[in-house]
């Protein structure tokens, strides 16, 4: 069957899959070939347009894919075609069976550290596993960088031949620095970026800069993010163009975000003349107040002050001009300006027509720079749907010891008759830590002695469990694997019941600590020879 066949085919099966075969009644076109005749037969089997859509796709898929011919790719003349691996590739049997199911089963935040630490510890991946790996990660983009640092150079030949693939077909990891920029992906490049801007960050502007013109508008914005590293007054002037000229308005508005940081910038200078305006002490108790402008500049375009509210915006008019304005300036000068703490000025903004625009200014600025105290600040004195995240995107700018004792505390109040309360914890304290990263053994344990009681419940059996699993002190796990797999070996009803709901975790239990096993590569990789 042509490509022209398959495509029409395609088109025809879409329509009644976005809208529903009762909307849109479905008729497959007839196609010649063996194809054409296995999918006139497949009204014989069916009558429901639904259950026949579907059919239809899959024959698509697995001809489709069966059918596929490799296209001649021109490689880079700095790629060897899988000629050299300077990466081991995983030897051993068992950690290759462990690592094929976090690849189909695990959740994310597994799969992600499994990779990372693979890299680590100088592997990459079993051959066998590559197109697994590679199919994995083009259906979710978060796996991707992940994937991309263990493919080897068979990976990475192996990418070339699938345009599926094409994330991943960059250059080797040993070329030299500029091919890596010039040839490699945009995971390649961010790497790059990123280590030079620890090391040589003039360098690493001057790379960019050279580039931007070429690149479009979505590599530019994740780019120029990477001078938040190392960023300092000699990021202004690039920083300051873009701001003024560049044609995307997420590029803009990432070199302004930049800018805020650097309060001694032209930019940030100016941001705070217009803002200064709007907040003035009066009275002889000096009680501070907020006025914002009552008719919008024509001159804020060129500043990045959309003048028009959105529809969708929630904001009132001045509210929303006063957002803009807020996001504009660092936090540091709100202590400076009105001498309050943040605690203060949070407590001072509760009272405020304008604490809804405010808050949301204060955590724009504060996400891309964190600071402890302003978290803390937030988390004390919770401004409630004022701020449009949750507690656990506060908490996850602290760092760890910082998040506990939170939790810790609000544990010791949860009871039988606080599930919801309990469940909305868990969420927080999962999405908190990222991959790499796990609990202390207190709140573990802790964690673990609550939730027993709830385990019957659908939300920790399927949705709530899974993630805790994944960041439980590893000093937990054992005993957890040992209560999984033999859950009669207590009387207790409780403890049993437990443990038949910690069978369904076992092989992710079991996957952790294979992971603290993993011995690093110590030696040289062989040469291999060939093509795979």
């Amino acid at each position: 069957m042509s490509t022209a066949a398959t495509a029409s085919l395609w088109k025809t099966l879409l329509p009644p899959a976005m809208v529903g075969t009762d909307k849109k009644p479905l008729q497959l076109p007839p196609l010649p070939g063996a194809v054409g005749a296995l999918l006139a037969q497949l009204p014989q089997h069916t009558e429901h347009p639904a259950q026949l859509l579907l059919q239809a796709a899959g024959i698509l898929t697995v001809c489709e894919r069966a059918g596929q011919r490799p296209q001649p790719t021109p490689l880079p003349a700095s790629h060897v075609a899988a000629t050299v691996d300077n990466a081991h590739a995983l030897p051993d049997p068992a950690l290759h069976a462990t690592l094929r199911w976090v690849l189909t089963e695990a959740p994310q935040h597994l799969q992600i550290h499994w990779l990372e630490q693979l890299a680590v510890a100088g592997w990459r991946l079993p051959a066998a596993l590559l197109p697994l790996a590679l199919d994995t990660a083009q259906r979710a983009s978060v796996l991707r960088p992940a994937v991309s640092a263990v493919l080897g150079e068979r990976g990475r030949w192996l990418a070339h031949q699938n345009s599926s693939w094409r994330y991943a077909a960059g250059t080797a990891e040993t070329a030299p620095a500029d091919t890596r920029w010039q040839e490699g992906t945009l995971a390649q490049r961010l790497q790059l970026l990123r280590q030079e801007r620890q090391s040589q960050p003039s360098v690493a502007r001057a790379r960019l800069q050279a580039s931007l013109p070429d690149l479009p508008a979505k590599e530019r914005t994740e780019l120029l993010a990477v001078l938040q590293t190392g960023l300092s007054a000699d990021d202004e002037e690039l920083l300051t163009a873009l701001a003024h000229k560049d044609k995307s308005r997420e590029v803009r508005q990432t070199a302004r975000t930049l800018l805020v940081q650097l309060p001694d910038s032209a930019i940030t200078q100016a941001a705070i003349a217009r803002l200064q305006a709007c907040v003035q002490a009066s009275g002889k108790n000096a009680v501070w107040t907020i006025a914002p402008p009552e008719a919008a500049d024509p001159d804020w375009k060129n500043h990045g002050i959309e003048l028009e509210r959105p529809k969708y915006e929630s904001l009132g008019e001045r509210a929303w001009w006063l957002y803009q304005l807020a996001r504009q300036v660092p936090l540091v000068w709100w202590t400076q300006h009105t001498g309050m703490a943040p605690e203060a000025l949070l407590q001072w903004v509760a009272q405020n027509d304008w604490r809804d625009a405010l808050v949301r200014a204060w955590w724009d600025v504060l996400r891309p720079a964190p600071d402890a105290a302003w978290c803390h600040a937030l988390l004390q004195h919770w401004p409630g749907k004022a701020l449009p995240d949750s507690q656990a995107a506060v908490l996850a700018l602290l760092p760890t010891e910082q998040r506990e004792p939170y939790w810790l505390r609000q544990l010791e109040g949860v009871d039988k008759s606080s599930a919801d309360q309990l469940e909305a914890m868990v969420q927080q304290i999962t999405a908190a830590y990222p991959p790499g990263q796990h609990l202390s053994l207190a709140l573990s344990e802790q964690l673990l002695a609550k939730i027993a009681p709830y385990l019957q419940r659908h939300y920790y059996r399927q949705q709530g469990l899974p993630p805790l699993c994944c960041v439980l002190h590893p000093d937990t796990l054992p005993r957890l694997q040992a209560l999984a797999q033999n859950p009669l070996a207590t009387e207790d009803k409780d403890t049993q019941a437990f443990a038949q709901v910690l069978r369904q975790q076992l092989p992710l239990l079991m996957a952790r600590q294979a992971l603290a096993r993993l011995p690093r590569a110590t030696t040289p990789s062989p040469a291999i020879q060939g093509t795979p």
